[in-house]
């Protein structure tokens, strides 16, 4: 009856201090010194106090980390929304404007640039994302040169983009990166499902290209020390064979 007593005595004051206070450390410190020397015969049942005290202060730790863990899964649902509506918008945005510019001379043997012709202002040129005749991306303008407009293109290793991968209605984000030989998507969630052939559309979430534009598709994904998955891009080069593009406006 008395350890019983005790048990409760114990249990209310730690809720209490619990509740009001963050010293779970010091509470358990300080009931264990007082339990340890009223070590007798009639109360050899003290270490178990002591497991008891343990546990409790044990419990209430894990309980604080739980409510803090479901915090910052509230916090990454909402977010998780807010990017599914951005996507669902993606759809509704209104047909852009096509300028159409023929090519004027082309480089075979080095496709890092392309160079177009337009009557368009300037403005209406210069940093805008260029598709060709299939509406697939070819690059971006990057400056004036006379009466041309130099293309930096998806085979340009400067060439960067914000993508999706986009595998059974899912999507899943990463960094376009331009190559000549391995054009690829960086910076994949390990946790990413993508398999080959996946097609692959800008986000628009950063920069200036225009969102759900194509890219191309997933040809071959590995991962790059459990850190992050990268999946190498197929890219249709058939637009070069073509005499012209379009700027998006």
């Amino acid at each position: 009856m008395k350890k019983l007593l005790i048990y409760a005595i114990l249990a209310a004051i730690l809720s209490l201090v619990n509740h009001y206070t963050n010293f779970d450390f010091f509470v358990s410190k300080g009931v264990l010194y007082i339990t340890n020397p009223i070590e007798t015969t009639g109360f050899y049942a003290l270490d178990s106090i002591e497991n008891i005290v343990k546990n409790y202060i044990a419990l209430q730790n894990a309980q604080t980390e739980n409510f803090r863990l479901k915090k910052e899964v509230n916090k990454l649902a909402l977010e998780n929304k807010m990017l599914q509506a951005k996507l669902h918008n993606l759809n509704d945005l209104p047909n852009p404007h096509l300028i159409k510019c023929p090519f004027v001379f082309k480089d075979f043997s080095n496709i890092n640039y392309i160079y177009i012709k337009s009557n368009v202002p300037a403005r209406d040129i210069l940093n805008k994302t260029v598709v060709s005749q299939k509406l697939n991306i070819v690059g971006t303008v990057e400056s004036k040169v006379g009466n041309l407009y130099k293309v930096k293109t998806v085979f340009n290793s400067n060439f960067v983009a914000d993508c999706f991968i986009i595998n059974k209605g899912n999507y899943y984000r990463g960094i376009f990166k331009g190559s000549l030989n391995e054009p690829k998507i960086e910076f994949l969630n390990t946790q990413s499902i993508i398999q080959k052939n996946d097609q692959v559309v800008t986000s628009g979430l950063i920069g200036n290209i225009p969102p759900n534009i194509n890219v191309g598709t997933i040809e071959k994904i590995y991962e790059v020390r459990g850190f992050y998955k990268v999946a190498l891009v197929k890219i249709d080069k058939t637009f070069l064979n073509d005499s012209f593009v379009y700027v998006v406006n």
